[in-house]
């Protein structure tokens, strides 16, 4: 359970005109080297993106299975302590 307490601070990214020259010039670079329109290489960008939120979505609910295994675990433990407190009369 690594991401619990100890989750690093999100950053936000925004996108620069800078930014936005590189990939413009890349897609450019793209078109060049494959031949592709640059319609083409855009839908292949979009369904690259659509295969990484997928594969982030199952490792999200990796990490929640993670977590709610071991709360399940501390409240059993928690639940065992109270019955043998109460059997300890």
């Amino acid at each position: 359970m690594g991401t619990l307490k100890e989750q690093p601070v999100r950053q936000t990214l925004n996108i620069s005109v800078e930014d936005n020259i590189r990939f413009l010039e890349e897609l450019k670079e793209i078109e060049s080297a494959t031949g592709y329109s640059i319609n083409t290489i855009l839908e292949s960008r979009k369904i690259m993106e659509y295969s990484r939120r997928n594969d982030l979505f199952v490792a999200n609910g990796d990490i929640h299975d993670e977590q709610m295994s071991g709360l399940g675990d501390l409240l059993e433990n928690l639940t065992q302590a109270v019955y043998d407190l109460q059997n300890n009369d």
